[in-house]
């Protein structure tokens, strides 16, 4: 698909699928578009796990092979994939198309500045009871899509997992209903290799 035919099937409630990883995702990517990092090897059960059923799907990755790729690996699984953005997002913006970035904050921001985010945990539930920053707010990732809406809108929202995947999938589908959102990288990892504290529950 050429960007216009992208735009058109977003104006007909598509969703854009960015299969990038998350740096090159917050870097750059089509306004309103979600991300989950390709893997070929569980792309169609995290997508069943993120994704709504039912609503149209524009895969976009680079190389455009890539992409190809998992457009049978959804279609497979029963999603309605409709096409692909061809030639990815240099073509997107060659077309003089805008494109919008994801937000990011490192974990020592975070901890000297906690009070100012309303910080997501969007690890699994037996991850968030093993340690979590003080204070967050535990949505798995799997249910974010239908209850983000619950979240308070007061402040920005810091979206941390464990690896930047799920976070940046939550943060992405956060940003596209215009939300402030901004990806935590490194995730619980690095804030417990930096010693900074994490209650149980």
């Amino acid at each position: 698909m050429i960007p216009d035919q992208v735009k058109e099937a977003v104006a007909g409630g598509a969703i854009v699928l960015d299969l990038r990883p998350p740096s090159a995702f917050a870097a750059a990517h089509v306004p309103g578009a979600v991300t989950m990092q390709f893997n070929r090897a569980d792309l169609a059960d995290r997508a069943e796990l993120i994704l709504p059923h039912g609503q149209a799907i524009v895969v976009h990755d680079e190389p455009d092979a890539e992409a190809l790729t998992a457009v049978g690996l959804l279609q497979a699984a029963g999603f309605h994939v409709v096409g692909l953005l061809d030639g990815g997002l240099a073509a997107w913006e060659a077309a003089g198309e805008p494109v919008a970035s994801l937000p990011l904050l490192s974990v020592t921001e975070l901890h000297d500045r906690a009070a100012d985010y309303l910080v997501l945990d969007v690890r699994e539930r037996f991850e968030f009871r093993n340690g979590h920053v003080d204070g967050s707010v535990h949505l798995p990732t799997e249910e974010a899509w239908e209850r983000s809406q619950e979240l308070e809108a007061d402040r920005p929202i810091a979206v941390i997992c464990d690896d930047q995947i799920r976070s940046a999938a939550v943060a992405s589908m956060l940003q596209r209903e215009g939300r402030d959102a901004r990806l935590v990288t490194g995730g619980i990892v690095d804030w417990l290799e930096r010693g900074y504290p994490v209650v149980t529950a």
